[in-house]
């Protein structure tokens, strides 16, 4: 059951039958990893083993899985890394990215988004992945050399610090730290979310997406996402860099951002930006290409 606070802010935008929806079970998602296998051999290994899959229309390698006899994370082709459980939106955020040249992923374990980076940048370039916990970086670590992601170096450290590297980036992703009201469908404590669990993630956001623009190149682009549904983590946050003089970009799948909200006019290329629903077969999400001029 949604928190009271979550309910009165979330029915500012959403229809009861809507808020509803929110905790129903999602389809498992897969990412099939082209940097070891092909996809055409890989869905045959899987159908073989009376796995059935569906191709996800609007990103480049993800599959539902419409029925598995066992654990999708516990074959040999995973094991071997041909593939990642990976939600559609997160697929999706990298393929906005359009990664080249030197890349940053300010929020990397335990791996999925960096990974795919890798994947489409078919290891050229280089990826500088951040993780600041101790623990989650060893999944990081791990799912690197699992998925053969050869152009990644990995670094412990607060994303908010990153000015002390010294570099400045073509691309960079800022999947940030949020209250994760988007996982529902999986997490029954994204239902409980606070006014206090929110300020203190938007407070993070806004540190780590001010430390993000900093090094990013003339020109360069950074994508902000979140799995959250909570306009205060999302478009109130976009709001913030476009005052700092970034342009927001045009996004083709998921619905238009909201442009109003809580009683507050919002800038109307906020449209640029995409919000995912649960109706979409997917996580909660939200997806902003900004670039700097």
């Amino acid at each position: 059951m949604l928190s009271k606070f979550l309910r009165e802010r979330l029915s500012e935008f959403l229809s009861e039958e809507a808020l509803n929806s929110l905790g129903n079970p999602l389809p498992q998602a897969i990412r099939v990893n082209t940097l070891k296998i092909s996809e055409k051999e890989l869905v045959s290994r899987l159908e073989e083993k009376d796995i059935k899959l569906e191709k996800i229309r609007w990103v480049r390698h993800g599959y539902y899985v419409k029925k598995a006899p066992f654990s999708m994370g516990a074959t040999p082709e995973y094991l071997l890394g041909y593939y990642f459980l990976q939600d559609p939106t997160s697929m999706y955020a990298c393929e906005v990215l359009k990664p080249k040249g030197l890349v940053l992923d300010m929020a990397a374990a335990p791996g999925g988004k960096t990974t795919y980076l890798s994947q489409l940048m078919e290891n050229k370039g280089c990826i500088i992945a951040l993780e600041i916990n101790k623990t989650r970086i060893k999944s990081l670590k791990s799912n690197i050399n699992r998925m053969n992601a050869e152009n990644v170096i990995t670094i412990r450290m607060d994303a908010r610090e990153v000015k002390s590297l010294g570099l400045k980036f073509d691309r960079i992703l800022l999947d940030a730290p949020c209250t994760g009201t988007g996982t529902m469908h999986k997490s029954k404590e994204a239902m409980k979310k606070t006014k206090r669990d929110v300020e203190k993630c938007t407070a993070l956001q806004r540190e780590m997406l001010k430390a993000g623009i900093k090094v990013l190149k003339k020109k360069g682009v950074l994508v902000y996402c979140t799995c959250s549904l909570l306009p205060e983590e999302n478009e109130f946050m976009v709001v913030k860099a476009l005052e700092e003089g970034l342009t927001l970009e045009e996004i083709k799948h998921g619905e238009e951002a909201l442009t109003y909200c809580y009683g507050v006019e919002l800038p109307k290329e906020l449209t640029r930006a995409r919000r995912f629903y649960p109706w979409h077969k997917t996580q909660g999400f939200f997806i902003a290409k900004l670039r700097k001029r």
